[in-house]
Parts: structure tokens; C-alpha cells; sequence
């Protein structure tokens, strides 16, 4: 079972990139999938990404305040993971008039229950809207610091 504080047990440094080099969604999803892959959370990058697509055309991820979460269930996940990108700023899509600077791909297999996908999202979504933790998480000057803001993360979760 995926409860909100395992959110940081997800996290891993080789699936973070801090210097993302995006210049659209495409991109950040793409190199921030890839990470997956080589982090054996993902078999097929294709499936998996295809996916993400899908769920992309049914309304956007970006979620405001410079952050996107874009997520799937695929039967390409063999277990739950998440990259991370951040960036600049780039754009994401027509309907996103705010550039990116946060990408928190999620990347869910297709056994898991919706609850606990939705609860895995939801967690990181309440997290995000606190300022703090998304300019601790712009500012933060390498990797360490930046898990170590996303393992402190849990501390905006009201309903721990």
C-alpha cells in the first residue's frame, strides 16, 4: 500500500534532474521518462509514454504555479516511480499561459489501485501549492538538498 509519506521513498537521485533542458512538454516528458527507464522503474519507454500522452489530451497537467504533474498507469511500470525535472521555465502547452519550472512525472504500474494512485497525486499536488516548499525546491543548489526539501515535503500534508 502507497501512503502519502512514502511519496519520498519514490524519490531517487538518479531519476532528478535539476538542470532540465526542456523546451516543451514533449521534451520534458520524453527525457524525464528516460530517467525511469534507467532506473528499471519503466520497461517500455514508448508504452510508457504513450500513456502519459493519452492522459495529457484529456486536460493539461500543468496544475499553476509553475508546476506540471504529468502521470500514467501503464502496464510498462513495473513498480511506482517518479522523475523529476527542473527548469528555467519553459512552455507547456497552449491552454498553460505560466512557464514551468517543476516536473514531477509519475509513472504508476496498472495493478495498483485508483485510490492509491489518486492519493499518490494528490500528495504531491498539496505539497506543491505551498510556496515555500516550490521555491526551496527552485533554490535548492544540488541534488541532496533538493530530496532532502521533497523528504521534509511531508510536513505541508495536513492529513498525515
Amino acid at each position: 500500500m502507497l501512503g502519502t509519506m512514502q511519496l519520498k521513498n519514490l524519490v531517487k537521485p538518479k531519476q532528478i534532474n535539476i538542470d532540465l533542458n526542456a523546451t516543451n512538454k514533449d521534451d520534458a516528458i520524453n527525457q524525464l521518462a528516460l530517467l525511469l527507464e534507467q532506473g528499471g522503474i519503466v520497461t517500455s519507454i514508448n508504452e510508457f509514454t504513450e500513456a502519459v500522452y493519452e492522459r495529457e489530451t484529456l486536460t493539461t497537467t500543468a496544475i499553476g504555479f509553475g508546476v506540471a504533474i504529468p502521470h500514467a498507469k501503464s502496464s510498462s511500470v513495473i513498480e511506482p516511480g517518479v522523475a523529476i525535472g527542473r527548469s528555467p521555465g519553459f512552455s507547456w502547452d497552449q491552454e498553460t499561459d505560466f512557464p514551468i519550472n517543476l516536473v514531477f512525472l509519475l509513472a504508476v504500474p496498472e495493478r495498483i489501485e485508483s485510490p492509491e494512485y489518486m492519493g499518490i497525486l494528490a500528495s504531491i499536488s498539496r505539497m506543491l501549492v505551498h510556496e515555500e516548499f516550490r521555491n526551496s525546491l527552485i533554490e535548492a543548489k544540488d541534488i541532496n538538498k533538493f530530496i532532502s526539501i521533497i523528504s521534509n515535503g511531508t510536513k505541508y500534508l495536513v492529513n498525515q
